[in-house]
């Protein structure tokens, strides 16, 4: 096992947490596929039970602690925990966390399942939420309490892109001795690390760029060994029984080996489709924070290590030839030929979908940047040419 500090990023991703089994000198780390594990007396066991040793997957397992001490390096922290989904994570966080009569203040425009979870299930046990603009720092001030356990923040926000100044909201939940957490699904610890700017804790969908695939479901929350403690037991156990499989856990390690290399084609992607589109006469609107337009490319700069990401959002103008924008939106998604109409984000294939506010949204893949380009032009040239009557 090389546990290296001062290795190069690349290196620790491959590196960090794995070692040959050494029952075989497999180099490929094992898929530790059972639910039970056996002990060699009941004092053995007693003591497994006591030091969090393998007894049952549900609370760990082999495969699953060596994805969580990579992604807990990734993040510069001292704890991670895996589970099911983004959404199993993010739920056994906040329940672990909060009890009744505690109040979360929460950006608004968040992963709208993440937001039904706040809003629909919190409140049934009397925990308060209140959801504000956060891209205006000062409306998270005004908006915190006494009682105000957990100010939950995502940047880039889903699907606005948006950004939301995680150090200065940080600072400011602390001094109300908040615990600050933040879904970074988007941007991943290639191009941002909430704990180095301030936050305590950090969730993201496995699911999406750090597995990469599209083959496998996955969360994690990574953070202080306290605070990972208290989500590992009883939350995530016991409350949620969100638990990784194995297989899931291998399929993931498997993708986060070339996490940094694929990051930085998705962010070349969507710098190159972005560009793209902010030159279309038919284009309204482009949101992507690597981009100068991009309100808060400022703070794209610094938080995000100038890198934007591999989503673009747009929407076109309304009344191209005589269409609505809705249906002028519903034509072109409907016509592209490279790009799959798909939720997710974060593999091999570009994905696009469209929101109610006929706000496109392309999760850019790795294919190359001109064909996928080139699949867009062919879409809005089906909506911005007149049709020729002979």
């Amino acid at each position: 096992m090389s546990n290296n500090l001062n290795h190069d990023l690349e290196t620790k991703i491959i590196h960090w947490g794995h070692k040959p089994d050494p029952a075989t000198g497999s180099l490929a780390s094992p898929i530790y596929q059972t639910a039970t594990f056996a002990a060699n007396s009941v004092e053995h066991f007693e003591e497994l039970c006591r030091t969090w040793g393998y007894v049952y997957t549900r609370e760990c397992n082999p495969t699953l602690t060596e994805l969580e001490s990579k992604l807990a390096m990734l993040e510069n922290a001292e704890s991670a925990i895996v589970s099911t989904s983004g959404m199993g994570a993010i739920t056994s966080a906040i329940l672990a966390l909060v009890k009744s009569g505690d109040h979360i203040v929460s950006s608004d425009g968040i992963f709208s399942h993440s937001k039904l979870f706040m809003s629909e299930l919190l409140t049934k046990f009397n925990v308060e939420v209140t959801f504000v603009d956060a891209m205006d720092p000062q409306n998270i001030k005004n908006a915190l309490k006494s009682n105000t356990k957990i100010v939950y923040i995502e940047s880039p926000l889903n699907p606005s892109l948006d950004l939301v100044d995680i150090k200065t909201i940080s600072d400011i939940a602390h001094e109300n001795k908040s615990i600050v957490m933040v879904d970074s699904t988007f941007a991943t610890p290639i191009i941002q690390q909430p704990i180095d700017l301030g936050a305590d804790l950090v969730v993201h969908s496995l699911t999406k760029f750090i597995n990469g695939h599209g083959d496998t479901l996955g969360g994690a929350v990574v953070g202080s060994k306290e605070l990972i403690d208290l989500v590992r037991w009883p939350s995530l156990c016991c409350f949620t029984g969100a638990s990784l499989p194995p297989m899931s856990a291998w399929m993931i390690l498997r993708g986060m080996k070339t996490l940094d290399m694929r990051m930085k084609k998705h962010c070349e992607n969507g710098l190159a489709v972005a560009e793209f589109l902010s030159e279309e006469d038919c284009v309204e609107l482009v949101k992507y924070p690597g981009i100068k337009s991009h309100p808060q490319y400022d703070l794209c700069q610094t938080q995000m290590n100038g890198l934007g990401g591999g989503i673009v959002s747009f929407k076109l103008k309304d009344g191209i030839n005589g269409l609505t924008r809705d249906q002028a939106s519903r034509k072109l998604v409907n016509s592209l030929e490279l790009a799959t109409i798909a939720t997710s984000l974060g593999e091999e294939h570009t994905l696009v979908q469209m929101n109610g506010e006929n706000l496109i949204r392309i999760a850019t893949g790795l294919e190359s940047s001109k064909d996928i380009i080139n699949d867009f032009k062919q879409a809005m040239d089906k909506i911005t040419k007149k049709s020729i009557h002979i």
